[in-house]
């Protein structure tokens, strides 16, 4: 039976051999589970739009169907790394398909041209507009403390959102020793389950201390996740969305303020304070080099203006 994507049907063929290439990357490729599901849902839109296109197979899929599939994707708002993770489905899908099925003939996903990924910098917040976002939330309610301290591991430890809610208190080694000032550590599981270490320190930690020790502590606790919802569960990244989104609005920043973009401050703002790109590559958790250098593309004078007014020796 056919599935329906945006409305469209998906070829019955279609999904059978979609359904067989996710059902392998779960068992075979190692990746997260939610990176699974991005591509079932990249797959399902691009047979969906080709299904109604009256392509019923995937190995009758041409080099001008993928074009058309980027350009509409494209017109209806899809960002570039969403485009660009679209076309490494079907890549993936392809290559699973000659090795599986024996598919033959040219790859039609290998002959589109270029995605312009990087065709604006990263959204940023100002030192300022961070410190006032990190300070929005109360400190007197349970709350607020769990909503700072989301605030905290986003821009103090620069995570990504899904490596804030995922993180367990197993994974923390905040201080060494009782009233340690060194930093402390984060274990996060990042992209493709690869584990990193990230310093932890100052207010940030101080922060995620207040939340363990007070608000967490009169929490029901479910799980040993770090960051709990209402009910005791582990928060989820929608909700976190949302608790950034309304803390950004009470200081009077864009709606569309999202976590990544602390994640963005923290990268633009230590390579302002002088951090090197490797540095800031592994405390990121970047496999490569080339997505840390997004952040390095400012301008020069903005380069020069916060560090002439944040650097200590500016």
């Amino acid at each position: 039976m056919a599935t329906e994507t945006q409305g469209q049907p998906v070829p019955p063929e279609m999904q059978a051999r979609l359904n067989e290439y996710v059902g392998s990357l779960a068992a075979e490729a190692g990746l997260a589970p939610l990176t699974i599901e991005a591509y079932r849902r990249d797959l399902s839109r691009a047979a969906a739009f080709l299904g109604e296109r009256k392509v019923l197979r995937w190995q009758d899929l041409s080099a001008d169907d993928i074009a058309d599939l980027l350009a509409v994707s494209r017109t209806d708002g899809l960002a570039p790394a969403s485009q660009v993770r679209l076309l490494s489905s079907l890549r993936g899908l392809f290559r699973w398909l000659r090795a599986e099925e024996g598919l033959e003939g040219r790859d039609p996903t290998r002959v589109t041209g270029k995605i312009h990924l990087w065709n604006r910098l990263p959204e940023v917040l100002s030192p300022e507009d961070a410190r006032l976002l990190l300070d929005a939330p109360s400190p007197d309610t349970w709350i607020g403390q769990r909503d700072r301290a989301l605030l905290a591991l986003l821009y103090g430890g620069g995570l990504r959102v899904s490596e804030a809610v995922g993180l367990k208190l197993d994974g923390l080694s905040l201080r060494a020793f009782v009233g340690d000032e060194a930093p402390g550590v984060l274990h996060v599981l990042g992209k493709g389950n690869k584990e990193r270490l990230v310093p932890f320190g100052g207010i940030a930690r101080l922060r995620l201390e207040h939340w363990l020790e007070e608000g967490r502590a009169t929490r029901p606790k479910l799980g040993r996740h770090v960051l709990l919802s209402k009910s005791g569960k582990a928060l989820d990244r929608h909700r976190a969305f949302r608790i950034v989104r309304q803390h950004a609005l009470k200081i009077g920043l864009d709606a569309y303020t999202h976590p990544h973009i602390l994640r963005h401050s923290c990268a633009t703002h230590l390579l302002i304070g002088g951090g090197d790109l490797r540095s800031v590559q592994e405390f990121l958790g970047h496999a490569d080099l080339r997505t840390t250098e997004r952040y390095t593309h400012l301008e020069v004078e903005q380069l020069q203006s916060y560090h002439k007014l944040h650097h200590p020796r500016g």
